[in-house]
């Protein structure tokens, strides 16, 4: 009898605990996106945050200190960035709409062109067998990429001040995961019911090979951003600080990347300023833009993680679709937990 007593108090207590959990995510639900920003930047500066505690001793200090260095060089930074972006982007509305308005001139525009229109003619003709007609096409391309731009530039200043308590937020969240994290931390790990070892194998290799992946992709998204942007200012593209920008967060894609916004604007200045801008864009975004990918990543990630690259793309691809932007750094820490608890089950259960 007591046993089945037992049994079903386990049975009530997880039930409970169960429910508890999910009242506590619908809570903290509206806010996990800062909270989860918070933690990244937490877990980045961390060893800064220990160099400057192990000066000034003090826990509350430092992590004051470092907060505010995370304010002035990354957050205020970035908010006039996003303000700028935003201006550009309502900037940039006429232009699109006025591109919009010319795209069905673009066939004849096209026929004057030898060995483009052959290749517009093969295209325009493989289309209508499918009943699509081509100007109509481009219209819809045009007009859709114009009504993103400017609802993400309206929503950025409509909710500017809904974008700034949540800075604020952010970094008192910062702070007191750099002054209690340890705590938090300790925690956590006393609550996860694993051995020692298997603990510290899970932590240790998820910090390390989050932080390679992290920063890889940061890094080389800020690289090809800002050669791109150069590249576009040589060659006299409207703009280039912005389209520098969209090649920043094109980079992050696993599949095409920053090529997917210099490739169009190359195609855009051989038709609009001449063969040999044309062909110094390319040259720029094939040997410089596209190319630093490959000399920065292997630097930063190194064999700080074995997951395949493939697999790493597919994951990308559904961090974005289910989490917006930010899955970009959730699908990285999803993936690596998988392949390390994955090691671990490995050597509880087959070795």
């Amino acid at each position: 009898m007591n046993l089945q007593n037992k049994q079903i108090g386990n049975v009530f207590f997880f039930i409970l605990l169960s429910f508890f959990l999910f009242l506590g995510y619908l809570l903290f639900e509206p806010f996990l996106k800062i909270i989860f920003l918070a933690i990244f930047f937490s877990v980045i500066f961390y060893p800064a945050y220990l160099k400057v505690k192990k000066i000034i001793k003090s826990p509350s200090l430092s992590s004051l200190i470092v907060t505010i260095l995370i304010l002035l060089f990354i957050l205020i930074p970035g908010t006039f960035i996003t303000v700028f972006l935003s201006e550009q982007m309502i900037d940039l509305y006429p232009k699109i709409i006025k591109a919009i308005s010319q795209a069905g001139n673009l066939e004849a525009y096209l026929k004057n062109l030898p060995f483009i229109n052959a290749i517009s003619e093969k295209l325009r003709i493989n289309l209508e067998f499918f009943n699509i007609n081509m100007s109509e096409t481009l219209k819809g391309m045009f007009n859709y990429i114009a009504n993103f731009i400017i609802s993400q530039g309206k929503n950025i200043i409509i909710n500017f001040t809904l974008f700034i308590v949540g800075i604020i937020v952010m970094l008192i969240t910062i702070f007191f995961l750099f002054k209690d994290g340890e705590i938090l931390y300790r925690r956590i790990y006393e609550l996860v019911p694993l051995t020692q070892k298997e603990k510290n194998f899970l932590i240790n290799r998820t910090y390390n090979a989050i932080q390679g992946i992290v920063l890889g992709l940061i890094l080389t998204a800020i690289a090809q951003g800002i050669l791109a942007a150069i590249g576009y200012a040589i060659v006299g593209v409207e703009f280039a600080i912005f389209w520098g920008f969209m090649t920043f967060l094109a980079s992050f894609l696993p599949v095409g990347g920053a090529s997917l916004v210099w490739v169009p604007i190359a195609i855009y200045v051989f038709f609009t300023k001449g063969i040999v801008d044309g062909v110094i864009i390319t040259l720029w975004g094939t040997f410089l833009v596209s190319t630093i990918d490959n000399i920065i990543k292997p630097i930063i990630i190194g064999d700080k993680t074995n997951i395949h690259p493939m697999v790493l793309a597919f994951g990308l691809l559904g961090g974005l679709n289910l989490f917006g932007f930010i899955g970009i750094f959730v699908a990285p820490l999803i993936l690596v937990l998988i392949d390390n608890l994955l090691d671990i089950y490995k050597e509880r259960y087959i070795d």
